[in-house]
């Protein structure tokens, strides 16, 4: 009798942690060694890029920037299988669900916890003074999806504090519509996580020329159609910290068991139990 209520015991624990969330990830596949693809790629401000760059159409550049991998041409097969796997990757990680509840606007100070889908269901206009603080919880690979349902515009620069181990290649901005930062050229920006837009992006310092810092991006962007820095930009690839290359896969990219495949597993287990031991109560 005791040790069939082990077994029983036991078949219901493997149950119980399913109901604890899915995990949440992001695969870029080979788009991760790209720190820049769009339909068109325009860069006009003496920029500094770490990792690949590519497009479907066009590439202008009319800065001298500097960049840590290749940049392929305008076309290019492996641009292309790159462009391919980022709008897989954008039309995946768009349609996940929200896993906390839905946001209206952005406040002044607003915290998110990694392991979650975060949506905003209209357009995010930002002013300067707004400070995000992104909480991993002591685990440096949680993943944080920040979905926004519309146009994503930072209007001076916005404050980053990491917490926990939270880490900016984890970050994942999924842009519906236009993702533009546009920053004072005294104050230059530093953007944690990587963008994802559904159709432009766009860098700029609003106070100078082309030769301002218009600031850092740690992560990659990605643009369906137009993908633009109109001031000096530092962008430093899929993996942050200014590693050159990106990293196989992308951040959060491995797959883990989410909430079906932990109850099948429970599920299994119970009725192996049960069918070896019966409960006699």
């Amino acid at each position: 009798m005791r040790h069939r209520l082990i077994w029983w015991v036991m078949a219901v624990a493997a149950v119980v942690p399913a109901f604890g969330g899915t995990i949440v990830s992001v695969n870029l596949n080979s788009a991760s060694s790209f720190a820049l693809l769009g339909s068109t790629i325009t860069e006009t401000g003496d920029s500094t890029i770490f990792g690949n760059v590519g497009a479907t159409t066009t590439i202008t550049q009319n800065g001298a920037w500097t960049v840590h991998g290749t940049i392929y041409p305008a076309g290019n097969s492996t641009a292309m299988t790159a462009y391919s796997d980022f709008e897989s990757a954008y039309n995946t990680t768009i349609g996940l669900g929200n896993t906390q509840p839905l946001l209206s606007s952005l406040p002044l100070t607003q915290t998110f916890t990694g392991n979650n889908v975060y949506t905003f269901t209209s357009d995010i206009s930002t002013t300067t003074g707004t400070v995000l603080t992104f909480d991993a919880q002591n685990n440096p690979n949680e993943v944080f999806v920040i979905q926004v349902d519309g146009a994503f515009t930072v209007n001076g620069a916005l404050q980053f504090d990491l917490i926990n181990g939270a880490q900016a290649n984890n970050i994942f901005w999924i842009v519906k519509d236009a993702a533009t930062i546009s920053v004072d050229g005294s104050t230059p920006q530093t953007f944690d996580g990587s963008i994802l837009a559904g159709t432009s992006f766009t860098m700029s310092a609003i106070a100078g020329g082309s030769g301002d810092l218009a600031g850092t991006i740690n992560g990659c962007v990605f643009s369906e159609t137009a993908n633009t820095l109109a001031g000096q930009t530092n962008v430093n690839g899929c993996v942050g910290g200014g590693v050159p290359g990106g990293a196989p896969g992308g951040a959060g990219s491995t797959p883990e068991p989410g909430s079906s495949e932990l109850v099948s597993l429970g599920c299994l287990l119970g009725i192996v139990a049960w069918r070896k031991f019966p409960v006699s109560l």
